[in-house]
């Protein structure tokens, strides 16, 4: 796991934690358009060369607690969580060595247990692997699909993320992502942007709105998942900014 800071050292703080295959360079961009900020931004571990194993949600959540209380970083203005960053944001939410004002949640994963879990688990843990196994492998190929994905330098941080995961820590990870269900118990204001083109928006609203119906949900239309964030940075910043002072 690491750390990696961006914006006004003196300023207010942002604490961003990326999903899958993504690292704290990921928010280098949104940064710029928020220079006032002090961006604390997370790479969980899997995700850089020479990391520690991804061993589950409380380990990784204990141990990001323990780097940020090093650096005598407890305060939050918001944390923004991408995909599976959001189970780790509501997490931190909700830990008592931490305050945090605000929770912003983009392109969350599912906040419900499938009925299908089994299939659900073993979806996830064959295209992570496939994902991993062609960066290792074929590093130009997996560098260029990720090319016509990704704007900016997305697809290369993304490549080094793919080509770090190791077998266990995708098991684990995999487990994690098809068994999890939204947690209660958040005080902290939420906010919530999906992609208008991702397919879990009813269903994730319906989830959330049960058990915090406060929040407010916001669908960016003709946009897939965390694609609004990587191809519209301004605009992104304006919405981040436009919710801090809320």
């Amino acid at each position: 796991m690491k750390i990696v800071e961006y914006g006004n050292m003196e300023g207010k703080r942002i604490l961003c934690i990326p999903g899958v295959f993504m690292a704290a360079e990921c928010f280098r961009r949104l940064s710029q358009e928020l220079p006032e900020y002090r961006l604390v931004c997370v790479t969980l571990d899997g995700f850089h060369p020479g990391s520690e194993e991804f061993r589950g949600l409380e380990q990784q959540t204990e141990k990001l607690v323990r780097m940020l209380q090093d650096r005598g970083l407890t305060s939050f203005e918001l944390v923004i969580g991408l995909s599976m960053g959001t189970i780790f944001s509501v997490r931190l939410a909700k830990h008592p060595a931490l305050e945090i004002k605000k929770l912003f949640l983009d392109g969350a994963v599912n906040f419900y247990r499938s009925k299908v879990k089994g299939v659900v688990h073993a979806s996830i843990y064959l295209i992570f692997r496939y994902f991993m196994n062609t960066a290792k492998k074929n590093k130009e190929r997996s560098a260029n699909d990720l090319k016509k994905i990704y704007a900016g330098d997305w697809g290369e941080i993304m490549q080094v993320c793919r080509a770090s995961l190791t077998e266990p820590s995708l098991r684990v990870m995999a487990r994690l992502l098809a068994d999890y269900t939204l947690e209660p118990g958040v005080k902290q204001p939420m906010y919530l942007i999906f992609g208008g083109k991702e397919d879990n928006i009813k269903v994730n609203s319906k989830v959330v709105k049960t058990l915090y119906p406060d929040a407010r949900i916001m669908v960016k239309e003709g946009y897939t998942h965390l694609e609004y964030l990587n191809r519209q940075p301004e605009e992104y910043g304006r919405l981040v900014r436009k919710v801090l002072k809320k």
